[in-house]
C-alpha cells in the first residue's frame, strides 16, 4: 500500500508499506512425530523444565532417561483453565494410577510451579515440572504467542498450553495423542493404556 504525506511546505511524500504477516497457526505434534528433546532438573516435588540441550547436569533428567526405562506419558495442565483445569488434573491423577500398573510413567508439564499446586490441589503422585518459559510446550506445538488459547476460547484470560497428551515409545516416537484445542473432550484412560501396553511387549520382545 501507497500512502502520501504533505508536509508544511505543500511538498508531497510517498511511503510504501508492506503488509502485516499472518500469525502462524500452532502445529500440535501427532502420532508417528519425534518428540522433542526436554530435560528435567530440581528435586523429587519441585521439578523445572531445563533448556540444557544434550549436555545435562548430573542430577538433571532428561528424556532419554525416561523413555529409556519405560513407556513415558506426557500431558500440559494449566490450573488456568477454569472449570475444565480440575476434571482435567483429576482424570490424571486416576490415569496415573493405571499407569503405574503397566510400568509406565506420567510426567505434567504445567504453567505453574509444583509448590504452588500442591498447595491447590494437594499432593500429586506423579512428576510435575514448571515450564516456566513454555519451553517444552512450545517443543510440542501447544503454546504459542501467535495462537493464544484466550483468543478462542472464553473463560480463559491467561497464557495458557492447550490441553494435550503424548504416549512416547523407547525410540522417542509418539504413539498416542491427545490434543483437546476446543475444551470439550475427555481423555480415553482405556485407549491410552492400550498404547502402553503394546510398548511394553515390543519392549520385551527386543530385549
Amino acid at each position: 500500500m501507497t500512502l502520501e504525506f504533505q508536509n508544511e511546505l505543500g511538498d508531497i511524500r510517498s511511503i510504501t508499506t508492506q503488509s502485516r504477516d499472518k500469525s502462524v497457526l500452532v502445529k500440535p505434534l501427532l502420532t508417528g512425530d519425534t518428540a522433542p528433546f526436554f530435560s528435567l532438573a530440581g528435586a523429587p516435588n519441585n521439578w523445572r523444565a531445563s533448556d540444557f540441550g544434550q549436555k545435562l547436569p548430573e542430577e538433571a533428567t532428561s528424556i532419554l532417561d525416561l523413555v529409556n526405562a519405560r513407556p513415558l506419558v506426557v500431558s500440559f495442565y494449566c490450573p488456568c483453565w477454569g472449570r475444565y483445569a480440575r476434571p482435567y488434573l483429576e482424570s490424571l491423577v486416576r490415569l496415573n494410577q493405571a499407569l503405574l500398573a503397566t510400568d509406565a510413567e506420567l510426567v505434567v508439564f504445567s504453567n505453574e510451579s509444583p509448590s504452588i499446586l500442591s498447595r491447590q490441589v494437594g499432593g500429586l503422585d506423579f512428576r510435575v515440572a514448571y515450564d516456566a518459559e513454555s519451553t517444552v510446550a512450545r517443543r510440542f506445538g501447544v503454546y504459542s504467542e501467535d495462537y493464544p488459547v484466550w483468543e478462542r476460547i472464553s473463560g480463559i484470560s491467561e497464557e495458557a498450553f492447550t490441553p494435550a497428551l503424548y504416549v512416547i515409545g523407547q525410540d522417542r516416537r509418539i504413539a498416542y495423542h491427545f490434543l483437546d484445542e476446543n475444551f470439550d473432550r475427555a481423555l480415553d484412560a482405556e485407549s491410552i493404556v492400550s498404547v502402553v501396553h503394546h510398548l511394553n511387549q515390543v519392549h520385551h520382545e527386543v530385549y
